[in-house]
């Protein structure tokens, strides 16, 4: 269901937009470290996702840029300034939470109208803005009934709607789309950055699900252990992650990560996997595995949608072979999963030509496979 036309928004797009600057922040909850040193700068009227598994610190680091949070070390700057003195209720922002955080027991208009009726706006104002929050929310037959009426995801909407009605200089949203069926989270997607753009407000949205950070953000801020990983746009990330936890956890299926030794033999370097399979290297990835001498555990990373089938296309391109141990469909395509001795890699069927129990020569092109330190786990060579 593509997001519908939407009326003009009656307020001031863009109005009260703010810049935000991270610098050096870490946040301790007594002998635990939620956050350390954590650096992000947020241009005005960007979308930026904080990215990362359940207890990152993504969470901790959007309540702290509400001051829901006080950081134990760093600052925060709005605009360049520190607003650290002023009240929440001050600072013109705005939230929506995964539990939507409604007055159930007030009707939908009451709902929207709360955030504008505490800033005193006319009636008047109040009445036209409601409406035209309602239409594009498609909520506006609601109006008049409770909100405890509401479907799960007329509820959300609801929540999205009054939060964004006030204007809030930052919007800040909290995993919101995780209690959505999965049609309607894609829906809601769409909705937001039509939403984002009209209202031109700089957004932060917390999720653990990367195909949301993916899909929503002009850039992407992956977190782990309270340590950030990678900061950038979302196809910079895809294409250029800096580290194996970014590589491993951005991309849709995964990875192939696979790890071993390596080992060279009269001017031979392979990489000897954990599993018993060796990979031969050869061209750009030799070189990056090689680059640094002081490497001898190596992780080799290759996209599945990079893994091609028939004639070696490049010189360099790694050939294996494995048994087609598992077809699975995924849209138009099919996913295989080939089994190398005790090594898997996924790969797509692009051509429908694979069989369950084959013998298949596959190969892995040299440029666009990635190496990474086993250790350390940070990316050797690079672009």
């Amino acid at each position: 269901m593509p997001p519908r036309a939407l009326p003009t928004w009656p307020g001031n797009r863009g109005k009260g937009m703010s810049s935000i600057q991270i610098n050096n922040v870490t946040k301790r909850f007594g002998d635990f470290t939620a956050v350390r040193d954590l650096s992000i700068d947020i241009e005005e009227g960007e979308f930026v996702a904080l990215l990362g598994p359940s207890g990152c610190g993504k969470t901790t680091t959007m309540n702290m840029i509400a001051g829901l949070e006080e950081p134990s070390e760093g600052e925060i700057l709005f605009d360049g300034k520190d607003l650290s003195s002023l009240r929440i209720q001050d600072r013109n922002i705005g939230f929506v939470f995964q539990n939507y955080a409604i007055f159930t027991h007030l009707s939908v208009f009451k709902n929207l109208s709360y955030g504008l009726e505490v800033k005193k706006v006319p009636k008047p104002e109040i009445e036209r803005r409601v409406q035209a929050m309602a239409d594009r929310m498609s909520i506006s037959h609601r109006l008049d009934q409770p909100a405890s009426s509401l479907s799960v995801n007329e509820m959300q909407k609801l929540a999205i709607g009054r939060s964004a009605i006030v204007e809030p200089r930052i919007f800040l949203l909290d995993e919101p789309l995780s209690n959505l069926d999965a049609g309607f989270r894609a829906y809601m997607r769409a909705e937001l950055k039509v939403l984002q753009h009209e209202f031109g407000q700089t957004m932060i949205y917390v999720t653990h699900d990367q195909i949301e950070a993916m899909s929503l953000a002009d850039k992407i801020a992956i977190i782990d252990q309270g340590k950030l990983m990678q900061y950038g746009a979302p196809l910079d990330i895809y294409n250029d992650p800096q580290n194996r936890f970014v590589a491993n956890f951005v991309g849709s299926p995964r990875m192939n990560l696979v790890d071993g030794e390596l080992r060279e033999e009269r001017g031979a370097l392979h990489l000897m996997l954990h599993g018993g399979a060796e990979i031969p290297l050869s061209g750009k990835v030799r070189a990056d595995f090689t680059r640094d001498g002081s490497v001898h555990g190596g992780s080799f990373g290759v996209r599945p949608q990079d893994i091609y089938f028939g004639d070696k296309r490049g010189s360099n391109d790694i050939a294996m072979h494995g048994k087609v141990e598992v077809l699975e469909r995924v849209g138009p395509k099919r996913l295989a999963y080939l089994q190398v001795q005790d090594t898997l890699f996924l790969a797509f069927d692009d051509l429908d030509r694979l069989r369950v129990g084959d013998e298949v020569p596959f190969y892995l092109p040299s440029d666009k496979s990635l190496a990474f330190d086993m250790k350390t786990g940070r990316r050797l060579g690079g672009a």
